[in-house]
């Protein structure tokens, strides 16, 4: 027995060893892609900066279309990036997942809403969201965004014409979250290969559709690192359906709206995802609400609102009806001002409709209440007075991080790096410090720690700006004596909102 002992321990060794090795390898892939994704996100930040600051400037309308096409495409490119990180960092095991309240609703409808340029010209888009779903629940909202986002992302590109809609509703002990499209579906014998990196369904789906592939693969991942479970019901020819079923717990529960009064139409195909949106907010939000599929039925009747999504003869509608329409139209195909002006009073709104869009233009045209604010409308920030000494050594980042604080209302002096940082705090007073992290001549840690081995400016917040996304690196900011830690690319509400944090308003 002796000898059958030793014949297996050599084996056991070895696959010892290759278990090691596959770790180390996993190890190695993580951190070689966290440094990629670093050299990445510097001139991305530099791009989506200056793209957003000219998107606030006045702008052409064609202009602006350009720009935010292009910035869109610049957050998909982050997206991808984040992907691919998540990818290796579930390869590595070094996944951790927040649990903070969200709102999933509104998030569903944003990420629908951003990702509506994509669906096909004939494909109607809808989010559809149980009246009953808690206004918060808890989780992780950047992979739960993650899991929505690719989902949808794969229905609208596989659709070319019907529907696509996202659906939304509480099961027992968390979430249900259905993704279903008319496309092409998937053919059974490939519904579990296209959980596999980097492939798709069929050798010719990447030559006609494109992708990467990495979806899925994250999706499933992210479903099981949330102990959840994603689902597949698909038929070649018929489209498909995902379903997500997440532990989310619910935080805090519906908030139904104030009740509005009205009679309202909808014009339109009872076939249609927005029939069925209609049909399950409108008699919730106390409206006399019926749908007609033609406009003659419609003669003498006593309307105060008209609601239709059909281009084609929204234009026959006057002057035979005189009430106040809704157009409801696909992303970018709002109607020109001349034809319009003929259809006063007119309201237009891009699908999929967001619940709050909708009703606050209800409000708004029924209730006539004209400083109910417009859904669009970003209302106005308020000024910011801090002084902010900003330690950047790039100078499109630079510009980018100046640009974004000057419009907050935010006084800024730049420094190169940090030994530059440490004589500026020797001259003047700053209500906080944005840290830029990899820099010459003194890095940001190094910065830092300097500023906290000092006592003269132990209540002074510094914030770290740094392309690296892993949670290792919030731990060496935090370690360095950082408060706190921005990732870039940053948006412009991200920055407020940490300075609204850091910065005590009274400053």
């Amino acid at each position: 027995s002796t000898a059958s002992n030793s014949r297996v321990s050599p084996a056991t060794q070895e696959l010892d060893e290759a278990v090691r090795r596959a770790r180390d390898m996993a190890q190695a892939r993580a951190a070689f892609l966290a440094n990629m994704s670093h050299e990445i996100r510097t001139p991305l930040n530099g791009m989506l900066g200056m793209i957003a600051l000219a998107l606030d400037s006045g702008l052409a309308a064609e202009q602006r279309q350009q720009l935010s096409i292009a910035h869109d495409s610049g957050k998909v490119l982050v997206e991808l990036l984040n992907d691919i990180l998540d990818l290796s960092k579930f390869d590595a095991g070094q996944l951790e997942l927040e649990r903070i309240p969200f709102d999933l609703g509104a998030m569903v409808e944003d990420t629908a809403n951003l990702l509506s340029q994509n669906a096909a010209p004939s494909v109607e888009l809808t989010c559809l969201i149980a009246p009953d779903f808690p206004s918060t629940v808890l989780g992780d909202p950047t992979r739960v965004r993650q899991i929505v986002s690719n989902l949808l992302s794969n229905a609208l590109k596989f659709t070319r014409f019907g529907r696509v809609d996202v659906r939304l509703s509480s099961i027992v002990g968390g979430v249900r979250l259905e993704v279903s499209d008319t496309g092409i579906g998937i053919p059974e014998e490939a519904q579990a290969r296209i959980f596999q990196p980097f492939t798709q369904a069929g050798a010719g789906i990447t030559r006609q559709y494109g992708g990467t592939g990495l979806g899925l693969a994250l999706t499933r991942n992210l479903c099981k690192a949330m102990q959840g479970h994603l689902h597949i019901h698909s038929e070649t020819g018929f489209g498909s359906r995902f379903s997500a079923d997440l532990p989310l717990p619910a935080h805090t529960e519906a908030i139904p709206p104030a009740a509005i009064s009205g009679r309202v139409v909808a014009l339109g195909n009872p076939g249609s995802g927005l029939a069925e949106l209609l049909q399950g907010l409108l008699p919730r939000w106390g409206l006399d609400y019926t749908r007609h599929e033609d406009a003659s039925a419609l003669a003498g009747l006593p309307v105060d609102l008209l609601i239709t999504d059909d281009l084609e003869h929204v234009l026959d509608l006057r002057p035979a009806i005189a009430a106040p329409i809704l157009l409801v139209t696909a992303y970018g195909n709002f109607l020109p001002a001349e034809q319009a002006e003929q259809l006063q009073p007119l309201q237009q709104l891009a699908r999929p409709l967001a619940r709050n869009a909708l009703y606050q233009t209800l409000r708004r045209t029924l209730h006539g209440e004209p400083n109910a604010p417009l859904p669009h409308e970003v209302p106005a920030m308020r000024e910011l007075r801090a002084r902010i000494l900003l330690v950047e050594d790039n100078p499109v980042n630079q510009l980018v991080a100046k640009g974004m604080l000057g419009k907050l209302g935010c006084q800024v002096q730049v420094a190169a790096h940090g030994q530059e940082a440490l004589d500026c705090l020797e001259r003047d007073t700053f209500d906080l410090v944005l840290m830029d992290c990899n820099m010459p001549v003194m890095d940001g840690y190094e910065a830092s720690r300097r500023i906290r081995q000092s006592s003269r400016w132990p209540e002074l917040p510094i914030v770290a700006l740094t392309a690296n996304a892993m949670p290792e690196e919030r731990e060496r900011c935090r370690a360095a004596g950082m408060n706190d830690y921005l990732a870039k690319p940053f948006r412009r509400e991200e920055l407020l909102a940490l300075i609204e944090h850091w910065v005590p308003v009274s400053g």
